[in-house]
């Protein structure tokens, strides 16, 4: 028999590739939309943009109601949600119509696929969370590998809305059977808790800054230094990511590299961020995840200095490899750093919290990038501008990379097993 622990990262997956692969199927429907619409492409595209914006405040209910009724019912409202907004973006007759169903009720629906999701995979794996989290979060590259090719197909036997049908259907077919497997572990299916401190890193489930009585409220979250600290680390870090993924293509094609072979540099960078996800996770599992996050960031940082020079096709294609494979190590990882920093308890709460920030970088890095241009008139003076923000999230990584809990007062005696149950390493 399967193991259920298994079982439910098979739904997770499945889950995550449908939600990421009509998320980013995106860029299949806007030329199309634009011209049959006689929209804007900007103003097409900023339906894309609203669905980022809008999952952001949708992250911390979602994640808030995760912990309290459960991952499963939040998911399959969340599917429901997603699925509508996408099935009757077919119909839309008006820019706000678009808006409202792709954007709005697609982000809302988007956002189970954050801290519930996640939340429902860390009940059953403690020892290879990470390696989990990336199963899971990996399958937003095969979903962006199947689903465009497919709508494009569509398109070409029929036409944009005749997708935009077929992907809700396809949306609903897989999220909704998939979000009822989800349930919490039953005794002897979850994999048991490891034992102390391994290879010199916290695997404490309660977090570091917690200890086994503690149980964090919003308020003494938002109090924290610390969770500040992992907020502006994970703002930072994503504007500066989301710049390339939007611009990288434009960019490529003003370097004198062919569109299709530009198109392709977007493809290896996918690609790339679904075997990051895999490796990175295996590596958290043995340095830890903030220690692992530090390095995604140091790397993503340096591929978007460097590619600023770039002339080469050749040049791009690296870009594209080692970019891709950071940027989509580090995205699962937060997941991994908020467990390690404030524990289980209130997981759904605390991520969703952190995922309403990235969200919101993720949906206005492209923007500010898009700006940049329009005011310099290339690209060089934006990628400098993603890599010093960049430089600034690496920054704030370091601080949480070698973070060691709280500290204890110097008047106060402590046995090392009282210590130790306080979180604080010794």
């Amino acid at each position: 028999m399967v193991p259920m622990a298994w079982i439910i990262l098979a739904a997770a997956f499945a889950i995550q590739m449908a939600f990421a692969g009509s998320h980013f199927t995106f860029g299949v429907f806007l030329k199309p939309i634009a011209e049959d619409m006689e929209w804007s492409r900007g103003a097409t595209a900023f339906a894309y943009t609203l669905l980022w914006w809008a999952s952001a405040p949708a992250t911390i209910l979602l994640g808030w109601l995760s912990d309290r009724i459960g991952a499963r019912k939040v998911l399959v409202f969340g599917g429901i949600i997603f699925g509508l907004g996408i099935f009757l973006s077919s119909r839309v007759e008006s820019l706000w119509e678009f808006y409202l169903y792709f954007g709005v009720l697609g982000g809302i629906g988007r956002a189970a696929a954050r801290a519930p999701l996640l939340s429902a995979v860390f009940q059953f794996f403690s020892k290879r969370k990470g390696l989990a989290v990336g199963i899971t979060l990996s399958g937003s590259g095969i979903g962006t590998l199947i689903f465009p090719p497919l709508m494009r197909y569509i398109m070409s036997i029929a036409d944009w809305r005749a997708a935009f049908i077929v992907l809700g259907l396809l949306s609903w077919i897989i999220l909704l059977p998939a979000a009822l497997i989800i349930r919490q572990p039953r005794p002897g299916e979850a994999e048991p808790a490891p034992k102390g401190p391994q290879n010199g890193r916290e695997t404490d489930a309660n977090g570091i800054l917690g200890n086994a009585d503690k149980d964090w409220t919003v308020a003494e979250v938002l109090k924290n230094r610390v969770f500040w600290i992992f907020l502006v680390t994970g703002l930072a870090c994503c504007i500066s990511h989301s710049f390339p993924m939007a611009h990288i293509v434009a960019y490529a094609s003003d370097r004198g590299i062919s569109e299709l072979t530009a198109a392709s540099i977007l493809g290896v960078s996918g690609i790339a961020a679904a075997a990051g996800r895999l490796i990175w996770g295996t590596i958290s599992d043995r340095i830890g995840g903030r220690k692992t996050v530090l390095c995604c960031i140091a790397i993503q940082t340096t591929m978007m200095f460097l590619v600023a020079f770039a002339t080469d096709v050749w040049a791009f294609y690296v870009f594209a490899v080692a970019f891709g494979m950071s940027y989509g190590g580090v995205l699962p990882l937060y997941a991994v750093v908020t467990r390690e920093l404030f524990g289980m308890r209130r997981f759904g709460t605390v991520y969703g919290m952190h995922s309403f920030v990235t969200s919101t970088g993720m949906g206005g890095g492209g923007v500010l990038g898009g700006y940049i241009f329009d005011f310099s008139g290339n690209y060089f003076f934006a990628f400098m501008v993603s890599t010093a923000l960049g430089l600034i999230a690496t920054g704030f990584a370091t601080h949480l990379a070698f973070l060691k809990g709280p500290s204890v007062p110097l008047e106060t005696k402590r046995l090392p097993a009282q210590v130790a149950a306080a979180g604080v390493k010794v």
